[in-house]
C-alpha cells in the first residue's frame, strides 16, 4: 500500500474496543495480492496451470476409478483394466501418495508463491512507513504479524493443503460403503492437516522475516531465493559429500519439513532413516524460536505524538 500523504490525524475512537484486525488485513492483503498475480495474464494463468495441474488430473482420475467401480458390470474390461492399472495403485487416498503431492509436487509452486505474494507483504509497509498508520490504531504488533502471516498461509494453503482435501474428502464420500473406509479417510484428513501446518508455517515465516529485513520486495525475494540456496544446496550439500554424514541434511528446511511432513502422515517408507525425526522437529522448532522474535523485532509500533 502506498501512502502519499503521511499526516497524522488524532483517532477519537475507543482503542480498547476489540476490532477485527486481523480480518482486515487478511481481506486487504488477499485482495492485492490477486491484484498483484494477475497484472500480467499470460504468467498468471501458466503459473495457476502448473499449480492446479496435478490436481485437476488426479481429480478427473478419481472421477473416472469411482465410475468404473460402480458400473462395473455394464464395463468389465474397461473397469477392471482401469481399477487394476499402476496409476488407480499410485492415485488413491494413501500417505505416501498425499505426502508426494505436497512435500514434492508442490513445494515448487510454494517457493514461487512465496517469492512472488509474499516479499511485498512487510517490504512495502516499511518502504511506505505505513506501519505508523498501523499502529496509530488499535493494532497491535501481534495482530498485524498474525494478519500478514494468515496472508501467505492463505496462499500456500490454496495450492497445497486445500487441493489434497477436496481430493481426501471426494475420495472418501466415494468409498463411504466400505466398511470403516470412511473413519480411515477422516483420520488420514486430520494428519494430513497437521502435515500441512507444518508446511506453511515455515515458508510463510521465512519470507516474512526476508521481507522485514528490507523495504523492496525484490531485495526481500533475492534474499529468500539466496538463503535457501545456499542451506540446500551449498552448505548442506558440502558437508555431506565431505563427510558423508546424513545428520548435515538438518541444515535444509526442506528436509526437516519433509521428514516431519512424512511422519504426521504416517508415510514411514519417505522419511530417511539415517536421522530421527524428532532431531527434525527441534530445528523446526528453533527456526520458530528464532524467526518469531526477529519480527516482532523488525515490526515495532511507533508512537505518535500530538
Amino acid at each position: 500500500m502506498v501512502i502519499h500523504d503521511r499526516g497524522y490525524t488524532r483517532w477519537n475512537g475507543d482503542r480498547s474496543r476489540p476490532v477485527g484486525a486481523i480480518g482486515i488485513i487478511l481481506r486487504s492483503g488477499l485482495r492485492r495480492s490477486m491484484a498483484t498475480l494477475f497484472r500480467r495474464k499470460l504468467p498468471a494463468i501458466g503459473m495457476l496451470l502448473g499449480a492446479y495441474g496435478t490436481f485437476v488430473f488426479a481429480f478427473v482420475f478419481l472421477v473416472i476409478k469411482h465410475y468404473m467401480r460402480m458400473n462395473a458390470a455394464s464395463f468389465p474390461e474397461a473397469a477392471q483394466e482401469v481399477l487394476q492399472s499402476e496409476m488407480a495403485e499410485v492415485i488413491s487416498a494413501r500417505p505416501d501418495t498425499l505426502y508426494w503431492y505436497l512435500f514434492r509436487f508442490q513445494l515448487a509452486f510454494v517457493a514461487l508463491a512465496c517469492v512472488l505474494l509474499g516479499a511485498p507483504l512487510l517490504a512495502e509497509d516499511r518502504r511506505s512507513n505505513a506501519l505508523e498508520l498501523y499502529f496509530s490504531r488499535p493494532v497491535g504488533v501481534a495482530r498485524y504479524l498474525l494478519g500478514k502471516l494468515a496472508i501467505i498461509g492463505t496462499l500456500l494453503a490454496a495450492i497445497t493443503v486445500i487441493p489434497a482435501s477436496v481430493l481426501l474428502l471426494f475420495d472418501a464420500s466415494m468409498t463411504a460403503d466400505q466398511p470403516g473406509a470412511l473413519v480411515s479417510k477422516l483420520i488420514l484428513l486430520g494428519r494430513m492437516l497437521l502435515a500441512g501446518s507444518v508446511l506453511l508455517t515455515l515458508p510463510s515465516l521465512l519470507i516474512l522475516a526476508a521481507s522485514s529485513l528490507t523495504q523492496r520486495p525484490r531485495n526481500a525475494a533475492i534474499l529468500f531465493i539466496g538463503f535457501i540456496l545456499m542451506l540446500e544446496l551449498v552448505i548442506s550439500e558440502m558437508l555431506f559429500n565431505v563427510f558423508a554424514e546424513p545428520y548435515f541434511h538438518l541444515l535444509q528446511v526442506t528436509f526437516n519439513v519433509s521428514q516431519v511432513g512424512a511422519w504426521l502422515l504416517g508415510a514411514t517408507t519417505e522419511i530417511d532413516a539415517g536421522v530421527p525425526v524428532w532431531l527434525s522437529a527441534v530445528v523446526l522448532a528453533g527456526w520458530v524460536a528464532l524467526l518469531v522474535p526477529l519480527l516482532v523485532r523488525r515490526v515495532r509500533p511507533v508512537e505518535v505524538v500530538a
